[in-house]
């Protein structure tokens, strides 16, 4: 992997296809194995830890922590709409020169993969 992360991990790979020319590179992004399937417990988790720490220091308010995981973890673990955003991106920005947006791949995207374009990019830090 060129890089990974606590969700996936991200391979270069190069298309073989008639309908894409001479094989551009991709980037593939690959959920973690069992991530969806174990997620349910970690929100349970989170949620006991945050219901037993509120109890013993009742002046810390961490609800929201539970608040937020909740319904953001199963759109963060949806690749499919991770390409929905690079295309409502790519649309915002597609007249800036400064800006370039990866190309999705729908045909090798799922839920657990995105594939798109592979592209040389700048720290912005």
């Amino acid at each position: 992997p060129i890089a990974s992360a606590s969700l996936a991990q991200v391979h270069v790979a190069t298309l073989k296809s008639e309908d894409y020319g001479p094989g551009p590179q991709v980037a593939v992004k690959v959920q973690h194995r069992g991530l969806r399937e174990t997620s349910v417990g970690d929100v349970a988790a989170v949620t006991a830890a945050v219901s037993i720490v509120s109890r013993i220091f009742p002046q810390m308010p961490l609800w929201w922590i539970a608040d937020e995981i909740a319904p953001n973890l199963a759109v963060e673990l949806d690749f499919e709409n991770e390409a929905r955003n690079a295309r409502r991106c790519d649309a915002f920005f597609h007249s800036d020169p400064r800006i370039h947006v990866p190309k999705v791949f729908d045909e090798f995207t799922s839920t657990r993969v995105l594939c798109m374009s592979y592209e040389e990019g700048a720290n912005v830090t």
